[in-house]
């Protein structure tokens, strides 16, 4: 461990130190509560310096200093010390987020106020933050279920927020979570590569970015009625033919069953009818299969996109056409879209930066042709508005609704567009429907009520 590494219980060098001797403290609970929150440090530095995963409860009894019998009677294991600590510090960030949305200043400057507050945390607190926000993955539905929880709250949070700001009106819940997942994505890529000293200077265009999306018009539903249908079972022809292909869905079908740290090659064969000596013809482990796995999914996302996007004239219509095959494709594709939008966070931070990769490149190729019209995306927008989408379609594949993704085609579309020919426009074009637009809806617009 770092002898600078400070969590927020302490400096985790001098956890020993701070025991208390025998008979000293007359307060049990006092005592107790003293070394839990040696444990809770001890816990965070240990992620920091080995991960999750490398991390034991014989790590923790020699950084802290506390003894097998205590640990045990505070904590079932390893797993729930982690969760008890990630919870702690969940709380004290929505308390100073909370903190500032209800203190001085005015509609707008609050919620700017609570965003710095955020980032202040994140960058005093570093180790404390990746455990949170990084970590927590590798400890399963367990550790990430506190995150999932904290976001629910955060949009509760910034869906009052944006009530009190002038003509904002009623924000769908989406909106609010794409906005979320967009600043949680470019927070959570810069912890990923320790690069968190680079956050404070990213709130100016993060905020402007936040507030470009105003409330759409009106509901953002798709046009006509969406005929969601079970995806069709089974590999496309072409992979009856390439053991490769076999594996790489396999792999995918594997993992969205187990997720990826329990994932064997054993599993991956038998989702893919093979022998693991054909497995291994292939591949040398299961990280090749990873990145093969993503190299897959992302090239035939891009196909399937760009034939639509090509045939179209107008940059606006092909953005909305580009997101509608996206939900398409993903749609019909519950293991890739598993892959992509869930047990991506599970796999390691050299396949999550492959898999943002991916998205910016796909945001890129659909903003393109908008750079002829003198509309030049900059790379913190692309890489907010790829978390967007991320933070929309993790919500449908995580609650086991991937089937309906369609249905999130004009969030995403006006997520794409608002920044740049306003909320009226945005809203038109993406609910239009085939290669033009449609005329909005008659008569007076409102904020919207519905979702998609």
């Amino acid at each position: 461990m770092s002898r600078s590494l400070q969590t927020p219980w302490g400096d985790a060098e001098t956890l020993r130190e701070r025991r208390l001797p025998p008979g000293r403290s007359s307060d049990r609970e006092a005592a107790r509560r003293e070394q839990r929150e040696r444990l809770f440090a001890a816990i965070v530095a240990s992620c920091a310096s080995r991960g999750y995963d490398a991390t034991s409860v014989e790590d923790l009894l020699r950084a802290s200093g506390v003894s097998r019998a205590t640990f045990y009677e505070q904590f079932e294991d390893k797993l729930d010390c982690f969760r008890a600590a990630e919870e702690e510090m969940i709380g004290a960030a929505i308390g100073a987020v909370a903190e500032e949305l209800g203190g001085k200043g005015d509609a707008v400057a609050r919620p700017r106020a609570a965003l710095e507050a955020f980032i202040r945390l994140i960058v005093e607190q570093p180790a404390a933050a990746r455990m949170v926000l990084v970590e927590s993955y590798a400890a399963g539905e367990t550790g990430i279920e506190p995150v999932r929880r904290a976001m629910d709250w955060i949009i509760v949070l910034g869906r009052d927020a944006a009530a009190r700001i002038p003509d904002r009106g009623e924000v769908p819940a989406e909106l609010l979570r794409g906005i979320t997942g967009g600043l949680y994505q470019v927070i959570y890529g810069r912890l990923l590569e320790h690069r968190e000293s680079e956050l404070p200077g990213l709130v100016p265009e993060l905020w402007d970015w936040a507030m470009s999306f105003p409330s759409p018009p009106r509901p953002l539903r798709r046009p006509g009625r969406l005929i969601v249908q079970r995806p069709i079972s089974g590999a496309p022809p072409f992979a009856s033919y390439s053991a490769e292909q076999r594996a790489i869905r396999g792999f995918a079908a594997a993992v969205a069953k187990k997720g990826y740290p329990a994932t064997t090659i054993a599993d991956i064969a038998t989702a893919a009818s093979i022998s693991q000596t054909t497995f291994y013809e292939h591949f040398e482990s299961k990280e090749d299969a990873l990145q093969a796995a993503l190299d897959s999914s992302g090239a035939q996302l891009l196909a399937a996109i760009m034939p639509a996007v090509r045939r179209a004239d107008d940059w606006r219509i092909a953005t909305r056409i580009g997101f509608e095959e996206i939900c398409g494709f993903l749609a019909s594709e519950p293991a890739f879209a598993s892959l992509l939008a869930v047990d991506i966070y599970g796999a390691g931070p050299i396949a999550i930066t492959k898999r943002n990769e991916i998205g910016r490149q796909i945001i890129g190729t659909l903003m393109g042709p908008a750079a002829g019209t003198g509309i030049s995306p900059t790379g913190l927008m692309l890489e907010a508005s790829a978390g967007a989408i991320y933070g929309i379609t993790f919500e449908g594949v995580w609650k086991g609704k991937t089937a309906e993704l369609p249905r999130l085609a004009p969030f995403l579309t006006y997520f794409a567009l608002a920044p740049f020919i306003g909320a009226e426009e945005a809203c038109e074009v993406a609910t239009s429907r085939g290669r033009t637009r449609s005329s909005p809806a008659s008569g007076p617009s409102r904020p919207v009520t519905g979702t998609c």
